[in-house]
C-alpha cells in the first residue's frame, strides 16, 4: 500500500536522505521541480508560447517553484515569477535555485514582486507559496494572494499541498488555494485525503524525488504507520476457496441483529456477509422479528432468540439459545438494527465477554459500551472490530474532537485494544499496534441509510473465511468503496441505495481478485 507521511515524518524523511544517503537537497528540489512542470507540460502541450505564473514563498516550496521556472522557460513558455520581498536574500537549497533565474532572464522570463500578482494573467498559475509546514491561518497579504488565485479561470497547479491546507488533518487555516491539480513528493501528506483536503487538491500526483523506500520505512516505524489503501494489497487480501470446500470449511457468520421494525439492517448485513464469500450465515434475532426475517432471506438462515417484550432481548435466555451456533461460527456480528433496550445491550456485553471468537460490533452493539472504556479492553483482546459513525465515536470516547481523525483513531485503537473502522469521507482503520489505513475507494453515493450495516456484514463475512481482524476491516473497507464507485460508473450517485452495493459487490470482487496464473505444460 502507498505509505503517507505527516509533515514533520515528510521533513525527517527529507533529512535522512539528505544527511545519511547522501542526496543534496538542490537535488531533491531540482526533482521535485521538475516532475511538477512535467505534469504541466503533459496538460497545456505545447508548452512553447504559454504563459506560466509561479506564484513564489521563501521556504522550500517555493524553491521547486524556481525550478519550475527554470524548466518550463527552457521549454519556451513565458514565464512570471512573483516573489515576496527580500527572496534575493534566501539561504540553503532555494537560494541555489532562485540565483540562476536572473542568469537566464530574458523576454520571456521575469521576476517580479508578490503584491503585484492581481495584475497577473496566465495560462496556469504555479501554487509554490507555502509547503507542508503551515500550522496557522495565513496572513492577509497571503489570504490576498489566494482569493485572487482562486478567482482565475486558468488553472492551478499546487506544489506538494495547496496553499493554506493543514497537511496532516485536511483544514483550511483561514484561506485555501483550490488547485486543479497538486504534484506531491515522495510520499502524500494526510492532509490532501482528509478533511477539507480533497475539495481543494484537484487531482493528486505523487512524484518520486529519489527518497528511498527503506528511509520512508524507518521514518513510518518511527512517527507511526499510515497507509492508503489499494486495490492491488486488497485483491491479494481476499480469500479463496480450495476446489474442495463445504459451506463450513468457507467459514460461518453469525449475524445477531434487528428487531421488530429494524429487520432491514440485519438483512443487509447477513446478504452481505454471505455474499462476500462466508460459506454459510445464521442470522439470528428478536423472536418477534423472525419472521419477517425469513421471508426476506432465502439464502440465509435465520434463528429467533427469546426476548421480555417487543424489540427487547431476555439476555441470559438469549445468550443460552446462541451457544451451539457459538459453537460452530467463526465470526460474529453483533448490532445492526438490535435496539437499545435495557435486556438488550445487557445481552450484548454478555455475549461479547463470554465468547472468544471475533467479532464485529456495530450500530446498537457499539452503545451497549458507552462508559465502559475498562470493560471494553478487558474482553476485546485484539478481536473485536469496532465500526462507528462520528457521532457514534464521539459517544464513546467522550469527545467531541475529532480534527486530527489519524492520531484520534490511532489512540483509541491502542487504547480499546481493537481495530477501529472510523467511518466517514475517506474512513479509517486503525489497529492495536498503531498502524492506521486511509480508504482510498469511496463516493458521495455511500451518504445513504443502511452502508455501515453492509460494511459490517463484509467484515464479519471476511473474518468467517480466516482474515485477520486487521486484514478484514482494511478489505471490506475498501470493497464498500469500490462498490459505491462501480455503481456511479452507469448510474447517478445520489439514486444509490444500500442494496446497491450487494449488486455490484460480486464485479468488485472479479475485479480485484487476482487470477492465479497456470503453468501450461
Amino acid at each position: 500500500m502507498q505509505p503517507v507521511l505527516s509533515a514533520a515524518a515528510q521533513r525527517e524523511a527529507d533529512r535522512l536522505t539528505i544527511g545519511e544517503f547522501g542526496l543534496p537537497g538542490t537535488l531533491l528540489m531540482e526533482t521535485a521541480g521538475r516532475a511538477v512542470a512535467s505534469h504541466i507540460v503533459a496538460k497545456l502541450s505545447p508548452i512553447a508560447g504559454r504563459h506560466v505564473a509561479v506564484v513564489a514563498g521563501k521556504g522550500n516550496n517555493g524553491g521547486d517553484g524556481y525550478v519550475v521556472a527554470r524548466v518550463l522557460h527552457a521549454q519556451g513558455a513565458h514565464v512570471s515569477v512573483w516573489e515576496p520581498k527580500g527572496a534575493e536574500g534566501l539561504r540553503g537549497d532555494a537560494a541555489f535555485h532562485r540565483q540562476l533565474l536572473p542568469k537566464i532572464a530574458d523576454d520571456r522570463l521575469h521576476i517580479k514582486p508578490l503584491d503585484g500578482v492581481r495584475t497577473s494573467q496566465a495560462d496556469v498559475y504555479v501554487d509554490a507559496l507555502l509547503g507542508s509546514g503551515l500550522s496557522r491561518p495565513l496572513r492577509s497579504n497571503l489570504a490576498r494572494v489566494v482569493r485572487f488565485l482562486n478567482a482565475q479561470p486558468a488553472p492551478v497547479v499546487a506544489v506538494d499541498i495547496p496553499t493554506g491546507l493543514h497537511a496532516d488533518s485536511g483544514l483550511v487555516l483561514g484561506y485555501a488555494i483550490r488547485a486543479d491539480a497538486t504534484v506531491t513528493m515522495g510520499s502524500p501528506s494526510p492532509g490532501l485525503f482528509l478533511g477539507e483536503g480533497p475539495k481543494y487538491t484537484g487531482d493528486v500526483v505523487v512524484a518520486d524525488i529519489g527518497i528511498p523506500s527503506r528511509t520512508v520505512a524507518r521514518v513510518q516505524r518511527a512517527f507511526g504507520p499510515v497507509w492508503r489503501t489499494s486495490d492491488a494489497a486488497i485483491g491479494a487480501l481476499l480469500p479463496r476457496r480450495a476446489h474442495d470446500a463445504h459451506k463450513y470449511d468457507a467459514g460461518m457468520a453469525l449475524v445477531v441483529a434487528g428487531s421488530s421494525g429494524l429487520t432491514g439492517a440485519a438483512v443487509m448485513a447477513s446478504r452481505a456477509a454471505a455474499r462476500v464469500g462466508a460459506g454459510y450465515v445464521m442470522c439470528a434475532t428478536h423472536i418477534s422479528g423472525q419472521p419477517v426475517i425469513a421471508t426476506k432471506l432465502t439464502s440465509v438462515a435465520s434463528m429467533g432468540l427469546p426476548g421480555r417484550a417487543p424489540g427487547e432481548l431476555a439476555a441470559p435466555q438469549a445468550l443460552e439459545a446462541l451457544r451451539g451456533m457459538l459453537r460452530r461460527a467463526r465470526a460474529v456480528l453483533v448490532g445492526p438494527g438490535l435496539g437499545r433496550s435495557e435486556g438488550t445491550q445487557e445481552f450484548v456485553r454478555m455475549l461479547l465477554q463470554e465468547m472468544s471468537l471475533p467479532a464485529v460490533v456495530d450500530a446498537d452493539g457499539l452503545g451497549s459500551w458507552v462508559g465502559r472504556e475498562q470493560e471494553i479492553r478487558r474482553h476485546s483482546a485484539g478481536r473485536w472490530i469496532l465500526t462507528p459513525h462520528a457521532g457514534e465515536f464521539s459517544r464513546l470516547t467522550g469527545s467531541a474532537d475529532q480534527s486530527d481523525r489519524i492520531q484520534a483513531a490511532r489512540h483509541w485503537a491502542g487504547r480499546w485494544d481493537v481495530v477501529l473502522v472510523a467511518k466517514g469521507m475517506p474512513s479509517l482503520v486503525a489497529t492495536p499496534s498503531g498502524h492506521v489505513y486511509i480508504c482510498s475507494s469511496g463516493s458521495r453515493a455511500l451518504a445513504t441509510a443502511g452502508t455501515g450495516d453492509i460494511l459490517a456484514g463484509l467484515c464479519a463475512g471476511l473474518l468467517a473465511q480466516g482474515l485477520a481482524p486487521e486484514e478484514a476491516a482494511v478489505t471490506a473497507v475498501h470493497l464498500g468503496g469500490r462498490c459505491a464507485e462501480h455503481y456511479t460508473r452507469m448510474n447517478d450517485p445520489e439514486s444509490m441505495v444500500a442494496t446497491d452495493m450487494l449488486t455490484v459487490l460480486p464485479g468488485v470482487l472479479r475485479e480485484l481478485r487476482p487470477l492465479r496464473s497456470r503453468v501450461r505444460w
